[in-house]
């Protein structure tokens, strides 16, 4: 769906707490709101959010498409091929004694960045010194 476009809302079950189907596609809900249900077009906004319309347009509602994602940290013994890796992430420079480690499994792209920030932002808790010079925390979505 291109950004800014509009989708009139056919059909809406709430699935559960965080999951809505929405015209035959399940999504996640990264911001929900009071009858999520009687929302009435989704848009694409210009940064890739979808949002919910309702008929009081001081409501909204966010959701985001429901995916199958990683969170893998990369961990590197030398730092040239961790240099190398960090420009642009190209798998080729890992070596056998390098680490690929999956972290965490979630279904949005939202969750996945808060649990990447958890490891790279220097006021967390979990914060990892050797994040983006031997260390590296991405994400990969895995096609079904």
């Amino acid at each position: 769906m291109a950004k800014g476009k509009k989708t009139v809302i056919k059909e809406i079950k709430k699935l559960n707490d965080n999951e809505i189907l929405i015209n035959g596609k399940e999504y996640i809900i990264t911001e929900d709101t009071e009858n999520i249900e009687t929302a009435t077009t989704m848009k694409i906004s210009s940064n890739g959010n979808r949002i919910l319309r309702f008929e009081d347009e001081k409501k909204k509602a966010r959701i985001d498409v429901k995916r199958n994602i990683n969170v893998v940290k990369y961990t590197f013994v030398d730092k040239d091929a961790a240099a190398k890796f960090k420009k642009g992430y190209d798998q080729n420079f890992l070596t056998s004694n390098d680490l690929k480690e999956v972290i965490a499994n979630t279904n949005c792209h939202k969750d996945a960045m808060e649990m990447i920030y958890k490891f790279t932002d220097k006021k967390s808790d979990s914060y990892d010194s050797k994040a983006g010079h031997m260390n590296f925390y991405l994400f990969e979505e895995i096609k079904d």
